[in-house]
């Protein structure tokens, strides 16, 4: 199940008050303006702009070159105990090899609130309208392909704090993330039709959290506690047929509907948040995590961890580190009745690095490598692999707080042992951005 959760688009900029500001997480340029808007203007060109598999026997991958226009707006507001913040990114993209448009909206929104010293409350809300793997799964990414049409992610999160002691302080959470993918079973063409990407990836994801955490010195933190998820499928269209070959549809059946992919989850873990110094903190949390797939009739036992580290090493330049451990959705469902792929089981890793090379001159590295194994599906599915891996590097040129120019250069490769499936995609880019 995939829990990770960032904020995408424009850095929010906060509202100046005569009294102290409740900020947590803002740096003082970030609490100067109460509101910003931003546009980007950009070129580019991409050698697979529709993930197609470069396996023999598939169609060949499509290349195009095209503009992309980006506006944001973002908005901050904090008092001495509530700060309220907000973001909106929308992102359209022509390609003039098929002369379509990719568009894209990208919401957040957040408060904290500070009851008391010893009681806060923070929310965050996330909404997305996507087509790329990466924005509508910023993190363990579920399928790493392109899907065309207005795909939704929708993400809320609730998460309590009470300092119960000097020493102990008790954290209640609770996340909601639903997904709905445009293309429905009508959308295929029957009898041939593979599953649609809705039956495929439609679901709710739940997850509530307790744990118990211990303040052992000022720097360490000790973090006992579970976590208990569930998986719901949304979509009644089938994902697997058993009529014969050529007679039948993944809209009426007859086979294994998604909801035979349903679970619970249980996840015990240990932990610690470590303050090395004033640069330098990690978070880790190990453990286990139970899935009882209910409607397959089958559960799973696996190891469980998400880790970080970041270090601001010089004013304005960080590096982040991180690793997470779990099971997640997947769009491959594989072909035998009562036997369906349930889910993968990954290992995600991420670098994000920002460097100040000179006053005017900054660079950024985006790297990820995702390692997944698939649960179930029989033979042929059942213990197969698929690596994901992403790296992104973009420089920028600032002439003034308001306007710089910028060029970059993404890169993705899929290996899988799935046919039909293996790809790599290369894109530049060239444009200005403006702020205001």
């Amino acid at each position: 199940m995939n829990k990770i959760f960032a904020s995408v688009g424009l850095v929010a900029v906060g509202a100046a008050s005569v009294h102290a500001q409740y900020a947590p997480g803002l740096t003082p340029l970030e609490t100067a303006k109460p509101w910003a808007i931003s546009a980007d203007l950009r070129g580019f060109y991409d050698d697979n702009y529709l993930t197609l598999s470069h396996d023999a026997g598939t169609p060949s991958p499509r290349s195009s070159w095209g503009f992309e226009v980006s506006p944001s707006a973002s908005f901050n507001h904090s008092t001495e105990d509530t700060l309220v913040s907000g973001s909106y990114v929308y992102d359209a993209r022509y390609y003039t090899d098929s002369q379509t448009t990719d568009q894209s909206h990208q919401v957040n929104l957040r408060m904290d609130h500070e009851f008391s010293e010893r009681y806060k409350l923070a929310l965050n809300e996330s909404f997305v309208v996507a087509q790329e793997p990466t924005i509508i799964d910023p993190t363990v990414v579920s399928s790493p392909l392109r899907t065309s049409g207005n795909n939704i992610r929708n993400t809320g999160q609730a998460d309590f704090t009470a300092e119960l002691t000097k020493e102990f302080d008790l954290h209640l959470g609770y996340a909601n993330t639903f997904y709905a993918y445009k293309q429905l079973g009508g959308d295929e063409a029957p009898p041939y039709s593979y599953p649609s990407r809705s039956a495929d990836l439609d679901r709710m994801e739940q997850l509530a959290t307790i744990d118990l955490r211990w303040k052992i010195v000022p720097e360490t933190t000790g973090v006992f506690g579970y976590q208990y998820g569930h998986v719901n499928y949304t979509s009644p269209e089938y994902i697997i047929t058993t009529a014969p070959y050529g007679t039948g549809n993944y809209s009426s059946g007859p086979g294994d509907k998604s909801n035979i992919r349903n679970d619970d989850e249980h996840f015990a873990f240990v932990g610690a948040d470590e303050q090395f110094n004033p640069d330098l903190n990690g978070s880790i949390r190990v453990g286990a995590e139970y899935l009882d797939y209910y409607n397959a009739g089958t559960s799973k036992l696996s190891p469980y961890a998400d880790a970080s580290l970041t270090y601001q090493y010089m004013p304005k330049s960080s590096a982040q580190l991180g690793v997470k451990e779990v099971h997640n959705s997947t769009d491959v469902t594989g072909i035998i009745a009562a036997d369906p792929v349930l889910d993968e089981q990954s290992t995600a890793v991420y670098l994000n690095i920002n460097h100040q090379i000179t006053d005017r001159f900054t660079g950024s590295l985006l790297g990820q490598a995702q390692w997944s194994t698939f649960n179930g599906g029989g033979p042929g599915y059942n213990g197969q692999g698929e690596d994901f891996y992403i790296v992104g590097l973009n420089f920028a040129y600032h002439f003034n707080p308001w306007l710089l120019t910028e060029a970059g250069y993404d890169y993705s490769k899929l290996n899988s042992e799935i046919y039909d499936r293996s790809y790599t995609r290369n894109q530049v880019y060239l444009g200005f951005r403006a702020t205001y």
